[in-house]
């Protein structure tokens, strides 16, 4: 590991830290706590390898050995947890029984987090690799992740037509909350989004991290939805 790297980790283990102590009393659903919450599981961690994918992934051998996934920094790295909570809170505050699900759980921290925050609901982790998460599932436990919730686990292409799969996995049920923390393409986001559209519930949400441009695309397909765009994240909901 260089030098660099080295004072970066330094840097993001300290700051986690810091935000850890300091919202140690936070609020369910709120900022803070989406932020603590996130840390508790894990944190930041970057240097994922990345073992399987999908067979219409673009990227070369080359660059699918180069670096690796990142998970553990939507709240505070990426700074998505004020609209997370900003759209969240209102399923917490009416004790809504929802169903959640994730497309991109790498090691499960988003995992833990739902089932935190939405104690009663059902949890749908969904990636083409489930490999990371069942390895880290002890370590998660060990944290006190899924005391009150336990998260499903599908295997999830997000390069195919999933349209029948999803209803088999959901058998009935609508998608309260959605994200969308997978392959960040635009191709892959618009797949996915049309896979899950039939199965949105009437008032859901649904959160796209990652991608500056993917909600020029969608406001040009889905012109009902309301869409919500700051930097890489975009919020889709419905107007009605």
């Amino acid at each position: 590991m260089g030098i660099k790297n080295r004072l970066k980790r330094i840097f993001n283990s300290t700051r986690e830290k810091y935000y850890l102590q300091k919202y140690s009393a936070a609020t369910l659903g709120t900022r803070e706590w989406l932020i603590r919450t996130e840390i508790k599981y894990g944190g930041i961690e970057g240097n994922v390898p990345r073992n399987k994918v999908s067979p219409k992934d673009p990227r070369t051998k080359k660059q699918l050995r180069t670096g690796g996934m990142i998970g553990g920094d939507r709240m505070l790295h990426h700074g998505y947890a004020s609209k997370y909570s900003e759209y969240l809170l209102p399923y917490v505050e009416k004790d809504r029984t929802v169903t959640v699900a994730e497309f991109g759980i790498l090691k499960g921290t988003g995992l833990a987090i739902w089932c935190d925050l939405f104690i009663g609901g059902r949890v749908l982790g969904l990636d083409i690799d489930l490999e990371h998460i069942n390895d880290n599932m002890d370590n998660l436990r060990a944290l006190e992740a899924f005391s009150n919730n336990q998260p499903e686990l599908h295997e999830f292409d997000q390069f195919r037509d999933n349209i029948e799969y999803l209803g088999t996995i959901l058998k009935g049920d609508k998608i309260d909350v959605c994200i969308d923390d997978g392959y960040h393409s635009i191709e892959s986001i618009l797949s996915t989004m049309k896979s899950v559209m039939p199965y949105l519930a009437d008032d859901a949400v649904y959160f796209i991290e990652d991608n500056r441009d993917v909600h020029k695309e969608i406001k040009t397909i889905y012109p009902d939805l309301l869409v919500d765009h700051q930097d890489f994240l975009t919020i889709v909901s419905y107007t009605k």
